[in-house]
């Protein structure tokens, strides 16, 4: 059994459960000192909707049901836990028409439709920073259910304005590949037609892609409407479509992202060896001509729960037999030294870090491998981690599975942790099923097994993007797939600098 992982909070205060720390100590440093100022882009609706909710979270809220308080903690209110106000109108509300957003969700070109779509929410943030004098920490965009339910790249308009066929939109997707690629078109203004299908056709990916390409200096939240009002929204038997948590949860999954975004840091991890930065890679293969056409990137956190993301390059690194992706000697050396290179820059640190552990979801091939081990002549111990769903199975006699932080050694490389399962302060499994354990092997390097799954299981802690007891997965793959379809989400330009993570989530 592995000691439940501690977080620090205000004035050094440690708990095991983020919301017990900041409902009683507040968070490990303050975001804008005067309070959170933000943007608003949405509908007429949505924008009400917001407002409501937001007043609602100014005040304590409360499960009604007092049996299941252990499990969804009460909300104390915004300024309560978080130490600082957050304004009670944007400083900048741009309303979406309506009637505009019909007419553009009939589409049937998705690529144009997602598109169009991301444009009516783009402009009036792009228009504000070339014309405002004022600042804001955060933009809430308000999605309608309409905009979640037909700006997927699977989603389909039953009553489109006009018809294009499968092969239509396939061909002009070729051509926009073609166009990144640097090929020109005959006939002016062609570029421009084409430009849509340089996207994905999702309207999340889409958006926060333009966003950060446009080097927009603030990041997004984006929030269904039915997040915000799910009785607004009911089913036909009178219940709300979308099963959500309980409201004191929503609260606090939602104005914790909030606070880090707006520049706080809610908690950090307890006892964390110092020197040690954790990098989780990140994979996503791009429709190119070549199967193998992957880009890479690499995303870094300390024990502080900061996170960077930086993209390495663009090359074959897609096995065209099995989902497996591997660096050459070059791109691998490249992301470490980076790494270094963003410890010590990004974070500030005079000396370089004392170990990089390197997670991933396959094994790291000796090329690879060879690559990251350059930096070991500067001191540095690498050690690369592969991590996995196992197969083994726990079971108990009695009502709840085994306890969350059990552990499996099956030799000096490999063992299971149970990063999921029975939580005595819940008081319950908060989860379906019987837990699956995660699979650890260390596949390069030397570490004790030990120590690195009792820094797996405390980098389950590090998701500001919900305020939970814990996660699943670590922080270092929790994210992998979405920052990766971000990444890919438009004409791939490999960045000069790394990128805070809180613009990814």
């Amino acid at each position: 059994m592995l000691d439940e992982p501690g977080l620090v909070f205000g004035h050094g205060q440690s708990l095991e459960d983020p919301r017990d720390g900041l409902a009683l100590f507040g968070p490990l440093t303050k975001a804008a000192p005067f309070g959170i100022s933000y943007g608003l882009v949405g509908t007429e609706a949505g924008i009400q909707r917001f407002y409501g909710w937001l007043k609602r979270t100014r005040r304590p809220i409360v499960h009604e049901e007092v049996s299941k308080r252990t499990l969804w903690v009460p909300f104390p209110g915004f300024e309560a836990v978080f130490g600082i106000p957050i304004a009670e109108r944007a400083t900048c509300e741009k309303t979406i028409s309506s009637d505009r957003l019909r007419e553009i969700l009939k589409e049937d070109d998705s690529y144009q439709r997602v598109y169009k779509v991301v444009n009516l929410y783009a402009q009036p943030i792009l228009d504000f920073y070339e014309k405002a004098d004022e600042d804001v920490n955060i933009w809430f965009i308000l999605s309608p259910e309409s905009v979640f339910a037909e700006c997927r790249p699977k989603s389909k308009v039953e009553d489109p304005q006009k018809r294009v066929g499968w092969e239509a939109m396939k061909k002009r997707k070729e051509m926009a590949i073609l166009s990144r690629e640097g090929q020109k078109f005959i006939f002016q203004g062609q570029e421009e037609d084409y430009f849509a299908y340089g996207f994905d056709n999702d309207f999340r990916r889409q958006l926060k892609a333009r966003m950060i390409l446009k080097n927009v200096k603030d990041p997004l939240q984006i929030i269904r409407e039915s997040t915000l009002a799910p009785f607004d929204f009911l089913n036909q038997l009178g219940y709300p479509e979308r099963e959500l948590e309980p409201d004191s949860q929503v609260a606090w999954n939602l104005l914790s992202t909030v606070f880090y975004k707006a520049g706080g840091k809610p908690w950090k991890l307890r006892g964390i060896r110092e020197g040690v930065c954790y990098l989780g890679m990140v994979y996503k293969k791009l429709e190119e001509k070549d199967r193998r056409s992957a880009c890479c990137a690499a995303q870094m956190f300390l024990d502080s729960g900061d996170g960077v993301v930086f993209k390495g390059a663009v090359g074959p690194w897609k096995s065209t037999t099995k989902e497996d992706y591997h660096l050459d000697y070059h791109a691998s050396k490249e992301i470490i030294e980076r790494a270094v290179e963003a410890y010590k820059n990004f974070y500030g640190m005079r000396e370089d870090p004392a170990e990089i552990f390197i997670h991933g979801k396959t094994y790291l091939n000796e090329e690879e491998w060879s690559g990251f081990s350059t930096v070991k002549s500067r001191g540095i111990n690498v050690v690369g981690v592969r991590i996995s769903r196992g197969n083994l199975k726990l079971f108990r006699p009695g009502r709840f599975p085994v306890m969350r932080g059990t552990a499996f050694l099956e030799t000096e490389k490999v063992g299971y942790l149970w990063s999921t399962g029975f939580i005595p302060r819940l008081r319950t499994y908060p989860y379906q099923g019987v837990p699956y354990p995660l699979r650890v092997e260390i596949c390069q390097g030397e570490k004790d097994l030990m120590t690195v799954l009792r820094d797996i299981l405390a980098l389950t802690k590090l998701n500001y993007n919900s305020c939970r007891f814990s996660d699943g997965e670590p922080i270092t793959l929790r994210f992998a797939n979405k920052i990766g379809e971000i990444l890919t989400a438009g004409p791939i330009e490999k960045d000069k600098a790394p990128l805070p993570f809180k613009f990814y989530i």
